[in-house]
Order: structure tokens, then C-alpha cells, then sequence
């Protein structure tokens, strides 16, 4: 993907200083910026690479300052950090939508129904009654069980597992290897020391604009549901048992492990 810097400058809102028809197809570090890549410049500790990035532009703060000659052309724009990740996001969604069509072979039961301008993979497999909307990317080796409910411009990654009857929202994007609505850890002690397995009758759900990271964990509930409210982003390999709710815009690290019931950030 190429863009000029006036195209870049349009995207961000930001003025270009110097040749706008340059045009880059790379977005590179600073320190290893080359012909073609475009970096940016957001920590003072890093303005010496400025002078010596061979990068076609650099985004930089309306308030940065140079204090000596450079080779680079600059894209001013309210705040450098920022406009990076807007760059990024950009890039970004340009790549994933790339996908289009069905590989084979996938499978999808007759009695489920899939929205328009989505992608299956190879060796994906859409069970029964299950409900997906447009634009979804279900890459190869997606696993989707029954009566499971997609909603629109979800990215679901290679190797995810999603267990019957899990509600999945809009923008949501689930990377590789996760593992949601798997049965929850329920046992009850029995007179002879053994356990009993507790039937996991519940459902997970994940609103709108939730991100799960590879090889996370989300059980079903016992009864009712586990749920991941809108906008929270969970990393890698994280552990979110039977009936936990994560807030809205809730932030989980990787390596956490969340036990039963547990309600955390805005559940309300």
C-alpha cells in the first residue's frame, strides 16, 4: 500500500513541509528509518535520529523545533504519538480488509446464516444456527460452534475457538489460539472425596469494540453469562473464569488469572 504525503497529511490533519507527492508504503522506527518509510518523532530523547534517518517523512508536534540540518521531510501535526497511531490504525485496518471470499475447504451448516463481504479461511467451520454479520474475517482454522452470534467488522485470527451460544459484538477482534466460552472450573466436593462436575449451562458475551489477545481464556458461565463489556482490551494470555465481568474500556495485562464471579472496572 503507497500513500503520498499529502495523503498522509489529509488522514491525519497535519501540514507537510516539503515535497507532498513524495510517497511512502512503510511505516518504520525512526532510528531505522530508509526511502519509502515514513517514522515519527514524539520523545525528545530521540530528536538526534532526526538528523540521521535516511526515513522519506517524519511526523513531528506543531511545536517541534529543529537545531540542525536534516534530510527527512516533516509532517506537523497537533501531537506526534498520536498521529502515529492513527497512521497505524489506518495501515492497519487497509491490511485486514484485504481479505475476501471463502478458501476451501471450510464448512458452514445450512442452517446458519453469514452477512456480506466477509472472508472464511481454509478449514474453517461455522456450525449450527449460528448468525454472522457483514464484512467478518474468519481466518483459517476458526472454529465456531453452534448458535453463535457475530456482529459486523469482526476479525476473528487463526486457531480461535468460539463454543456454542457466545454472543460477539461489533469491531471486536480475537487473535490467535483464544479459547472463548470453553466450560467453566465447577466441581462439588462429594462425601467420598471425590468431585462432581458442575454443568456450565451459561453463555460468554463480548460487546462491541472488545479486543481479545492469542491464547486467552474465556469460560462460559455456570448460569447467565460472562461478560467483557464494550471497549475492553484483554491481552495475552489471560484467564477469565465462569461468570467474571470486565468493565467498560477495561485494561487486563497479560498472565492475568481472574477467578470465579469476579466483577471489575464499570460493570454497571
Amino acid at each position: 500500500m503507497e500513500f503520498t504525503l499529502a495523503q498522509v497529511a489529509a488522514i491525519l490533519q497535519g501540514k507537510v513541509e516539503g515535497d507532498e507527492t513524495q510517497k511512502v508504503s512503510r511505516l518504520d522506527k525512526i532510528q531505522e528509518g530508509k526511502p519509502g518509510g515514513i517514522s515519527f518523532l514524539a520523545n525528545e530523547k530521540y530528536a538526534s535520529y532526526l538528523y540521521e534517518t535516511e526515513a522519506t517523512a517524519v511526523l513531528v508536534s506543531k511545536d517541534f523545533q529543529s537545531t540542525k540540518p536534516f534530510k527527512t521531510t516533516l509532517i506537523r501535526v497537533d501531537d506526534a504519538y498520536i498521529g502515529f497511531t492513527l497512521l497505524l490504525e489506518a495501515y492497519a485496518q487497509l491490511s485486514k480488509t484485504s481479505f475476501s471470499g471463502v478458501e476451501e475447504p471450510s464448512y458452514i451448516d445450512p442452517s446458519s446464516q453469514i452477512g456480506d463481504n466477509g472472508y472464511r479461511g481454509a478449514f474453517s467451520y461455522i456450525g449450527k444456527n449460528c448468525k454472522i454479520g457483514n464484512n467478518v474475517i474468519l481466518h483459517p482454522q476458526v472454529y465456531i460452534g453452534d448458535r453463535v452470534t457475530i456482529g459486523d467488522h469482526t476479525i476473528i485470527h487463526a486457531g480461535v475457538r468460539i463454543c456454542a451460544d457466545t454472543q460477539i459484538g461489533n469491531h471486536c477482534e480475537i487473535n490467535p489460539g483464544a479459547v472463548i466460552g470453553a466450560d467453566g472450573f465447577g466441581f462439588a466436593p462429594q462425601a467420598d472425596g471425590t468431585y462432581k462436575p458442575i454443568p456450565q449451562l451459561g453463555n460468554v458475551i463480548l460487546e462491541d469494540h472488545v479486543r481479545i489477545g492469542a491464547n486467552t481464556t474465556i469460560d462460559r458461565a455456570t448460569l447467565g453469562s460472562t461478560i467483557v463489556r464494550k471497549g475492553a482490551k484483554i491481552d495475552n494470555q489471560v484467564q477469565l473464569a465462569h461468570n467474571v465481568i470486565v468493565g467498560e474500556n477495561t485494561v487486563i495485562a497479560a498472565h492475568t488469572g481472574i477467578s470465579g464471579s469476579t466483577e471489575i472496572g464499570k460493570t454497571a
